[in-house]
């Protein structure tokens, strides 16, 4: 059935997700006709219960399809939504207008009173649907973490537009009055931040896959001075610098998917944590040398590379830079009681 599942949903994505839907949606917005074909697949179900109207299949399903996603170049903020289906399943919230989830690494403030109000900014938040409620993370002056609910009919917000011309949104909050404080625990919040960079990490890993394959394809059929350019030296070192660095980062990310489980403990956080960091590097090491290979044409409205190119940028300025995740990895380990080599090898 997983197998089935993959092998439909990527159909679904290589009909519909050519260089000429890419482009108009970059324009328009979201493809409605593509966003209808796959609620009515029930994608958006998956990680929810059978019994409770979902599609019975497990997170890690949603993941791999995720990696699927970054392949074609999705443009749909299907992560977004499959993260806030799973949220809101998971902490029973009723949101009739809708649910979109924020990015879970910032923080608004919960001031304290009989009439619960917060304040602050939540900057750069990805895939949200005007009219939504948003969930976001929120402390009070103790530093307790909260689940807070937004009420959308309150929210005023600024939208720009990230590296991939998407759409984000930053909303400042003063003294809005949420529907919903629900206090949440730490290794919860962990948890679910874990769930939301993992999901930035699939697509991420496709998408590098996909540039490789793109890559390989021009550097074999692109002739200049009588032969393809694969064959010269320089570009052959390349593309195995290429080659090994998309490789790591999918074999970490790959790992922390097949790990999952229904919470997040500290080797496994340390194993997404360097997986993020991997793929940032990949993403750093892989997409100038797609470019170089490639030349001005992979910059040209007409060629698709750039989607892919773009897309990734984005991907890495979020959650945190690699300088921040070095640090938060070494931080790791230094609170640790064992040695690094045996934190390495468990």
């Amino acid at each position: 059935m997983e197998l089935i599942l993959k092998e439909s949903f990527e159909k679904i994505l290589y009909d519909s997700c050519d260089k000429d839907l890419l482009e108009e949606s970059e324009r328009k917005g979201v493809p409605a006709r593509l966003l209808q074909a796959l609620e009515e697949f029930g994608v958006f179900l998956i990680g929810i219960d059978e019994a409770d109207g979902g599609s019975g299949f497990e997170k890690k399903n949603g993941l791999e399809l995720a990696v699927i996603a970054g392949k074609y170049a999705l443009p749909v903020p299907f992560t977004a939504m499959l993260l806030s289906n799973w949220l809101a399943y998971r902490e029973n919230l009723d949101s009739k207008g809708g649910l979109s989830c924020g990015p879970l690494d910032q923080r608004i403030k919960i001031d304290a009173g009989k009439e619960q109000v917060v304040n602050g900014t939540i900057e750069n938040m990805y895939g949200y649907t005007k009219g939504n409620d948003a969930l976001v993370l929120g402390t009070n002056e103790q530093g307790e973490d909260y689940l807070v609910l937004l009420d959308a009919s309150q929210l005023d917000y600024k939208i720009k537009h990230n590296l991939a011309n998407e759409p984000v949104y930053s909303f400042t909050l003063i003294n809005h009055a949420p529907k919903l404080i629900k206090p949440i625990e730490p290794s919860v919040v962990r948890y679910y931040f874990g769930l939301q960079l993992l999901l930035n990490l699939a697509v991420a890993t496709g998408a590098l896959k996909k540039i490789f394959e793109l890559t390989i394809e021009h550097a074999n059929t692109r002739v200049q001075f009588g032969k393809q350019i694969g064959n010269f030296q320089m570009n052959k070192n390349n593309l195995s610098i290429m080659a090994e660095s998309i490789k790591q980062a999918e074999v970490m990310t790959l790992n922390c998917i097949e790990s999952l489980r229904d919470n997040l403990d500290q080797q496994n956080y340390l194993e997404l944590m360097v997986a993020k960091l991997k793929v940032c590097e990949a993403i750093t090491t892989a997409t100038p040398i797609a470019h170089q290979i490639h030349a001005a044409m992979g910059y040209t409205q007409e060629h698709i590379l750039h989607y892919y190119t773009r897309k990734l940028w984005s991907l890495r300025e979020e959650y945190q830079s690699e300088s921040y995740w070095s640090h938060e990895i070494s931080h790791f380990v230094l609170g640790q009681e064992e040695k690094l080599w045996e934190i390495v090898t468990q």
